[in-house]
């Protein structure tokens, strides 16, 4: 990480040819680079005192070679900016070699190129924001769906952080009495008021427990419930892949093996995410090392799926080899849904098979046909009706919050055990600030460079 003090600039808005294009800055010299660089229309340069929440319309120019674009500059004194700091957003068009140009000006004159994260870093440093509010701004940025962004902006507007500070603020206060007990060693434990303090400790428990409520969906409404298609060769995996997204991202040939790798697409129900993986064919007895390779990792993507789809040809005369069956009495029937494809097709199966005694649902993928059973099977056994309740009344951890939790929760029951059973006033004091730093860690009161490096090493470069 570069000095935090010096003055960045970074693309803000995706590269590429685009209408317009924003370029931000932000520091002690934004403003002192902007009178150099920006002149009005008629040539003369703008006044020094920058308004603060204005924007100014004018060319930007280089130091060395006359004017770069006419651009739109937003300036925004600190602190009462998205950093703390001066900032400047410059918006101009969006052709590559005017942001290369410009950017390259601007490096000219002293102003060090931003790293990942690095404004809402400063955000974060500077106060404007916590680390819980800072992770949400990342949200934002990714969310896919509805029910993401939804979460995310629950999170920004700090509800959460409300929360988790309430109850860092309560512990602080039980450690704050248990230390001032301290001081006065010879009249114990027994000066405690045992029953408040007890039930200070269950009041933190219980509203620990409401918030690691959610714990259980954080994971599949951020990354997506994954589906897994697997089965045996031939049997329209592929086929069926392209007809749930849309769109033919899945070579598909009569030839059996075709599938060497594992596919991965996003589709989105009930504004759950759905990352629906295709994978190869499961066979025995291959000598091809490529095909193999695709099927042990087919095989791992089952192991780690929300949803199984075990897909077999509705057309063939033995639908289900020996090892298929084998795979399938090992999948978990909480999990799979079975699928008969090719139902267009001749039925070739004769009765009292074993498709018979599953409960399958038979689709064309060719056609749509039984798309729709399909589709409403998987929302039904992935519970993605119960997550996006969730997602809509209840703040939504992410795994960091999630640990930090869970950490918490257990040092809350053997802190309570503890003054059960009368321990020491220092060592339950030492356990009430190990749940103290759980909370503070979490709302970033408590932070070291390393997490911080690792929770800004997820945003782009320019936010």
């Amino acid at each position: 990480m570069n000095h935090p003090t010096d003055t960045m600039a970074a693309l803000s808005t995706p590269p590429g040819e685009s209408g317009i294009a924003v370029v931000r800055l932000s520091g002690a010299r934004s403003l002192e680079v902007l009178s150099a660089a920006l002149r009005t229309m008629a040539g003369p340069a703008f006044a020094p005192d920058w308004e603060h929440r204005r924007i100014y319309h004018g060319r930007f120019v280089a130091t060395d070679a006359g004017p770069i674009d006419d651009v739109m500059a937003a300036v925004m004194r600190g602190p009462e900016s998205y950093t703390g700091e001066d900032v400047v957003e410059i918006s101009c068009h969006g052709g590559l070699a005017v942001v290369a140009r410009i950017l390259e000006t601007l490096f000219t004159m002293g102003v060090r190129p931003a790293e990942p994260g690095e404004f809402t870093r400063r955000a974060f440093l500077n106060g404007k924001m916590d680390l819980i509010q800072a992770e949400a701004v990342a949200d934002m940025i990714h969310a896919r769906t509805e029910l993401q962004r939804v979460a995310a902006e629950r999170q920004l507007s700090g509800g959460l952080s409300r929360r988790i500070d309430a109850l860092a603020d309560e512990m602080l206060a039980l450690l704050g009495d248990l230390e001032a007990r301290i001081d006065f060693i010879e009249e114990g434990i027994e000066s405690m008021d045992l029953p408040d303090t007890l039930g200070r400790i269950a009041r933190q428990r219980e509203e620990v427990e409401d918030l690691l409520a959610s714990a259980p969906v954080s994971r599949p409404l951020r990354d997506g419930v994954r589906v897994v298609i697997a089965g045996p060769v031939n049997a329209g995996k592929s086929s069926l892949f392209n007809r749930l997204v849309g769109e033919s991202r899945a070579i598909v040939t009569e030839i059996p093996g075709t599938t060497r790798d594992v596919l991965r697409e996003m589709l989105v129900m009930d504004g759950v995410p759905f990352l629906l993986h295709d994978t190869a064919g499961l066979r025995e007895g291959t000598t091809d090392r490529v095909e193999n390779m695709g099927i042990d990792r087919a095989a791992d993507a089952v192991r780690h799926a929300d949803v199984v789809l075990f897909v077999v040809d509705g057309s063939a005369a033995s639908p289900l080899d020996e090892g298929s069956i084998r795979t399938l009495a090992g999948l978990d029937a909480g999990r799979t849904l079975v699928v008969v494809n090719k139902v267009d097709l001749p039925v070739a199966i004769g009765p009292g098979n074993v498709i018979d005694d599953l409960a399958a649902i038979r689709v064309s993928a060719r056609t749509g046909e039984g798309l729709a059973q399909l589709r409403r099977a998987m929302v039904v056994k992935s519970g993605s009706e119960a997550i996006a309740r969730m997602a809509r009344d209840r703040a939504i951890l992410n795994a960091r919050l999630v640990t930090l939790l869970e950490e918490a929760r257990a040092e809350l029951a053997e802190l309570a055990r503890m003054v059960k059973e009368s321990e020491p006033l220092e060592l339950i004091a030492h356990r009430a600030r190990s749940v103290l730093a759980q909370y503070e860690e979490a709302t970033g009161r408590r932070y070291h460079d390393g997490l911080l490096d690792v929770i800004f090493s997820r945003f782009c470069i320019g936010k």
